[in-house]
């Protein structure tokens, strides 16, 4: 009989914690070079190993497919049945998979090697009438128990529940420099248009990034000009989200386009993907969007170094 993880993990030896700036140019945050007979070792921590596996070293870039959205919602076109679900989505081979613990014991053993699996751990139900306002569902003990690649975590600003969501980030940020695991924060401002209101977008990302996200995801303002302050004030990754459905695909590939140009290190869309006539497809091409864009190839010197 296994032993029961614990939730404190042990201590390492000259463990150090050091921001990742860039997932394109993923460095060890620990490492020791030797050179024995011509080689050079070096030690790699857990951390970067998963961000490894979200943010694919070819492109430095990530699209991530998040399906928490029925604890929030209830049963949505496209995941109520997740077991069916499931398959046809994970074989779109998205970077990553965001879902909260019961849909996450759900995911085959046999997952795709690109794509990695972030354990969500907040939630909070429309039935209250304040489905915004999160709590804490998990730990990243948890998520580690789950075999996860990192664990992500809302905060809504502007709320009476404010100071409790980031008390509860703060919390999480220290379970993940304990584990070595990667943190996703999701910044939504509440009663706030992003696109009349981006610096209180750029504001939501650098708290998030303050407190100890490595990863931040904020909705997208419209237009690159206004996305980059969010880029550029926030010294971790930002991933654009997707909202509600877009039927004009053009618009939502405009959009991606338009977040990429302006520093976004990716995407994370999910009702644009499972609720598609062809989830693989819609799949396929934000694959291609991102890591293939020609947006890609405008990555020197006066492009925001975090992407």
């Amino acid at each position: 009989m296994l032993a029961a993880l614990p939730d404190q993990p042990p201590a390492l030896a000259g463990n150090c914690q050091a921001p990742l700036r860039s997932p394109r140019l993923v460095r060890s945050c620990c490492s020791i070079s030797s050179c024995t007979a011509g080689s050079v070792d070096m030690l790699v921590s857990g951390r970067e190993r998963r961000l490894r596996r979200l943010f694919p070293p070819f492109s430095g870039r990530s699209v991530m497919l998040p399906i928490d959205q029925p604890v929030s919602l209830g049963p949505l076109t496209g995941i109520a049945d997740v077991h069916k679900a499931l398959p046809k989505l994970l074989a779109g081979e998205p970077d990553a998979v965001i879902c909260h613990r019961g849909v996450l014991r759900h995911v085959p053993a046999d997952l795709p090697a690109r794509t990695g699996l972030i354990m969500h751990l907040s939630a909070g139900t429309g039935l209250s009438g304040r489905g915004y306002v999160k709590t804490l569902t998990g730990s990243v003990a948890d998520a580690v128990r789950f075999g996860a690649d990192a664990v992500s975590v809302q905060v809504t600003f502007g709320t009476a529940e404010e100071g409790a969501m980031l008390t509860d980030l703060a919390r999480i940020a220290s379970q993940c420099a304990e584990w070595d695991m990667p943190l996703l924060t999701m910044v939504y401002v509440h009663g706030a248009d992003p696109v009349r209101e981006p610096g209180k977008i750029a504001h939501g990302a650098r708290v998030a990034a303050e407190l100890g996200a490595d990863i931040v995801k904020v909705p997208y303002t419209g237009t690159p000009e206004s996305f980059a302050p969010v880029t550029e004030g926030c010294f971790v990754p930002v991933v654009v989200a997707g909202g509600e459905r877009h039927f004009d695909q053009d618009a939502l590939r405009d959009a991606v386009r338009g977040a990429l140009e302006a520093g976004a290190a990716g995407v994370c869309v999910g009702r644009n993907v499972f609720q598609h006539e062809d989830p693989q497809r819609a799949l396929a091409e934000l694959r291609a969007t991102v890591h293939t864009d020609p947006v890609f190839r405008t990555y020197h010197e006066d492009v925001p170094s975090h992407v």
